[in-house]
């Protein structure tokens, strides 16, 4: 109990001091200034107060108070916090460099309060969880849904309607929806809300209506039939396997 209490506290602090607390002036100056930027150093003192006085407070509710561990704890998340971010003022803006460096604070943070809840016993479990059969089941389902998913549908759809393809559209934004649809629906399926997948595809014809209602193509009407009928068949037999192979 005082682990998760401390690893929630220390995320929560995260997120109000990454999100909540650093204006994007300090965002701005830090991508172009680099480790010249006198706002990172600001927001790295931030981020060591914010921390220092989450661990203070587990540390005196649990009455060990620790001033040593207390310290070690400040300067560890100050120093990691300062060369993530530095290292992402170097990369390029984008989704993945976003990600990377959140996981990479993230796995600081996890550390951190196993090291001062001395739960060890923790990464054990992790390890056992991320190795067990029915993880490595629902990792190989989600793996399906993406890419192979999205190939199979295509070569699907093209040999069906010989070749047509839509014109207009965002280019890849049919595979990024197709994608985010199957992911939704596997994530309802697995979860046993099979009410979800019926919303999600009542939602989509929703926006959908309107650009099949005016276009005067029926091919284009039957191309998105096509394209969603086919997402929701190989989602649902993933989906419905991964079930009976994780129920065994």
């Amino acid at each position: 109990m005082s682990f998760y209490l401390l690893l929630i506290g220390l995320v929560i602090a995260h997120l109000l001091a990454d999100f909540y607390w650093q204006p994007m002036s300090w965002v701005h100056d830090r991508i172009t200034r680099h480790f010249r930027a006198s706002k990172l150093y600001l927001h790295v003192l931030m981020h060591s107060l914010v921390s220092a006085l989450v661990v203070t407070l587990w540390e005196y509710h649990y009455g060990w108070g620790d001033w040593l561990n207390i310290a070690l704890a400040t300067v560890v998340i100050a120093i990691t916090h300062y060369f993530i971010d530095i290292a992402k003022s170097y990369s390029n803006k984008g989704v993945l460099p976003f990600v990377l460096d959140q996981c990479a604070h993230f796995i600081v943070i996890l550390m951190v309060a196993v090291w001062l809840a001395d739960n060890h016993d923790f990464y054990y479990q992790l390890l056992h969880q991320l190795i067990a059969l029915d993880s490595l089941i629902v990792l190989t389902g989600y793996l399906l849904v993406l890419n192979p998913s999205s190939v199979f549908i295509r070569m699907a759809l093209e040999r069906i309607t010989n070749g047509f393809a839509t014109s207009g559209s965002i280019p890849a934004a049919g595979h990024s929806i197709g994608i985010l649809e199957r992911v939704l629906m596997l994530t309802f399926i697995l979860i046993g809300e099979y009410a979800g997948v019926g919303f999600l595809l009542a939602a989509k014809s929703i926006f959908r209506f309107g650009d099949l209602r005016a276009s005067e193509e029926k091919q284009l009407t039957e191309y998105v039939m096509l394209g969603t009928l086919l997402s929701v068949t190989v989602t649902l037999f993933i989906g419905l396997t991964i079930n009976f192979l994780t129920a065994q």
